[in-house]
């Protein structure tokens, strides 16, 4: 197996995540509500921090994924929130 390591610009955003992300914000003009699912044992670092300027005014609602597999001795915390 060869790698180039000739030095040319690597693309970490590649082209259908962003027609992916262009999607989303075409349809959140249309959303009065946005559903977002994080995984519970990550719950903040799960979050997709690009989204968050395109849920600005936006009612959200979050629900938790993998509960079983959390910490509940924080995930209280997190729900109390």
């Amino acid at each position: 197996m060869k790698f180039n390591l000739g030095g040319g610009a690597i693309n970490w955003f590649p082209g259908h995540m962003a027609a992916a992300t262009r999607a989303i914000r075409d349809r959140l003009k249309l959303s009065d509500l946005v559903i977002e699912v994080h995984d519970a044992r990550i719950p903040i670092s799960s979050a997709n921090a690009n989204l968050n300027p395109m849920l600005t005014g936006k009612r959200r609602v979050i629900a938790l994924n993998k509960k079983d597999l959390a910490n509940t001795n924080k995930l209280h915390i997190l729900l109390s929130f």
